[in-house]
């Protein structure tokens, strides 16, 4: 990579990190499959900074696979490497699975000391002892993150039930259907109403062989939707995230939610 490149490359991603931290996902092999018989599939479970370059291994514990008929599956094998986690999975019947590898809730309190941004996994009723008397710009923050891709046998199918916990992706194009220059429209709901102003961005493969990574900067309208035009067949990465105050909490000072979400655009 040319010196010009990585400046380019790190004044973006610090521009991303500010709002998304490390980005995180579940890579399947495969998005869609055509088989009589089912088929196997491999996941890569990971967080980075670059899209789809592998960096930090992620469990693969909290996997969970959501088969067409509603149910919960788990991964047949799992292996967790140094910068990756892997695992298989055999699609026996036709439809559209979810795979997730959702975080669990929690708090975050963050805080200044001599102008060095710090952080400690407690709610507000748990600072007492825990947090430094010179400690400014303290804020407590209950978040979730959901962390998931489709991957369809065959026919797709709806298996898009949600929670109504913080922040979530609905498809209202399916992924099987994405294609490269098709529009594609997502919707975001936030606490199981859709949501205004969600602040995503998407990037496509191979970010770090570009001078600009290209990543596309959106923000839901009034009816919690994004609407969006794949420019080429590929792999993308979608961050969303939300926050709002929760000024009657005693727990915490705001809630906030996040998704990344993969998906395959398909050649037309």
């Amino acid at each position: 990579m040319t010196l010009k490149k990585i400046i380019a490359f790190t004044l973006t991603c610090a521009i991303s990190t500010q709002a998304f931290a490390h980005s995180r996902w579940v890579l399947p092999s495969h998005f869609n499959l055509s088989a009589e018989q089912g088929e196997w599939i491999m996941v890569d479970i990971t967080a980075s900074n670059e899209t789809f370059n592998v960096d930090k291994a992620m469990g693969a514990d909290l996997v969970r696979i959501i088969t067409p008929n509603g149910k919960p599956s788990r991964a047949s094998s799992s292996y967790k490497g140094h910068r990756k986690s892997v695992i298989d999975y055999f699609l026996k019947d036709p439809g559209t699975y979810k795979i997730t590898n959702n975080s669990e809730a929690s708090f975050i309190t963050s805080y200044t000391i001599d102008g060095d941004h710090k952080r400690l996994s407690a709610n507000k009723t748990e600072l007492a002892g825990k947090l430094p008397i010179e400690a400014t710009a303290i804020k407590t923050t209950y978040r979730y993150a959901r962390i998931e891709s489709y991957v369809t046998l065959n026919a797709p199918s709806d298996n898009f039930k949600t929670e109504g916990k913080l922040l979530e992706l609905l498809p209202v194009t399916h992924p099987s259907d994405i294609a490269e220059n098709e529009k594609v429209t997502f919707k975001f709901l936030f606490n199981g109403k859709a949501q205004k102003d969600v602040a995503v961005e998407i990037t496509a493969d191979g970010a770090r062989y570009r001078n600009n990574p290209q990543t596309l900067t959106l923000l839901s309208n009034e009816k919690g939707e994004i609407t969006f035009t794949p420019n080429a067949a590929g792999r993308y990465l979608l961050v969303a995230e939300h926050k709002e105050d929760t000024p009657n909490s005693p727990l915490a000072d705001q809630q906030m939610g996040s998704v990344f979400l993969t998906f395959e655009a398909q050649l037309n």
